[in-house]
């Protein structure tokens, strides 16, 4: 790199979220627009790390995750982002993506909200923009929709909004880490890339003959998680996120192509996490993917930590909290 080209240069951090009321279903797929408001927690040590340069020696933009080169048609979202910047800027210079993540992408872990989350941030401070935390939202979620909620740690609500260019579709953070400091298992079902992305099978969901239930308790559920995390009622807490976790993933079973993201291990996390929530503040959520994530009170750590080891799969132990920021 020359010396001109450093200050064109920047590295960011963002952390995976996890969403117990679920972002399923789009009201504009070019824009990432949501048919719901979502409510989700970001997550400590499931982390992207990425660094933007924009350049006028690049002869094209450019994406790498741990070191592979992916294809161009396949970075049309990442290149969204770029295009915003460079109207912004009223430059042509092209920007080069270098990527890693800190846990399996593409397993249902929220990787396109971290990967996306610190793109964004990192290309606009690259590119010497100042851009507040709605804003960066925004451009965060053209790439990923659910990264609108990664800028942000602790708990999240992301605003569907109404206005047809999506400028008031952004996450806000109305709880902070530290407001309900719950232990998070991540249970790491499998690593591999899930057989059919998000995107298609939202669209498929839309001809389930469940969609317009589904639809019609989704508009509730933001409500009655953001209430439960709001009073740090772990009752109320798990049967939001039992409910919808089980709801999305009855849906995407119903579609004219059905679709199931479990893989048995699932099935046995999700059952003995169940049968805990009974006797101790324990609950699950699953994302479109086969791995299941925990969140437990303090008293109950032990004993999950120890259920979840005699089935014998990996895990991850920490916290919320999560954020996008420089990297150190």
């Amino acid at each position: 790199m020359n010396p001109a080209e450093q200050q064109y240069t920047h590295t960011a951090v963002a952390h995976a979220n996890i969403a117990i009321a679920k972002y399923w279903g789009k009201r504009d797929e070019q824009l990432n627009l949501p048919l719901f408001d979502s409510v989700a927690f970001g997550v400590n040590d499931l982390c992207t790390q990425t660094t933007a340069t924009w350049s006028d020696e690049a002869t094209e933009d450019a994406l790498y995750i741990d070191g592979w080169h992916v294809p161009l048609q396949r970075i049309e979202r990442m290149q969204r982002m770029m295009d915003i910047i460079r109207t912004q800027k009223g430059w042509s210079k092209k920007c080069v993506l270098q990527s890693h993540n800190a846990f399996a992408h593409s397993s249902g872990l929220a990787s396109s909200a971290s990967g996306a989350a610190a793109a964004a941030y990192a290309m606009s401070c690259a590119a010497g923009l100042d851009l507040s935390p709605a804003e960066l939202s925004v451009l965060a979620r053209h790439g990923s929709g659910s990264a609108a909620r990664s800028i942000h740690a602790g708990w999240t609500r992301w605003r569907a909004g109404s206005q047809a260019d999506g400028s008031d579709s952004y996450a806000v953070q109305f709880a902070s880490p530290d407001h309900w400091p719950l232990n998070v298992f991540v249970v790491q079902l499998s690593s591999a890339r899930k057989p059919v992305s998000s995107t298609e099978c939202m669209k498929q969901c839309e001809l389930s003959p469940f969609w317009q239930t589904y639809c019609a308790e989704a508009f509730a559920a933001a409500d009655i998680a953001q209430k439960a995390v709001t009073d740090r009622n772990f009752g109320a807490l798990a049967a939001a996120a039992h409910h919808n976790a089980m709801m999305l993933h009855a849906l995407i079973m119903s579609c004219p192509q059905p679709v199931c993201y479990f893989e048995p291990q699932t099935i046995a996390v999700v059952q003995k996490i169940f049968k805990m929530s009974t006797a101790i503040p324990v609950c699950c959520t699953i994302d479109a993917g086969p791995n299941v994530v925990v969140l437990c009170e303090d008293i109950a750590c032990p004993f999950v930590k120890n259920e979840i080891m005699a089935i014998g799969v990996p895990f991850i132990q920490t916290t919320i909290g999560g954020g996008t920021k420089t990297a150190a």
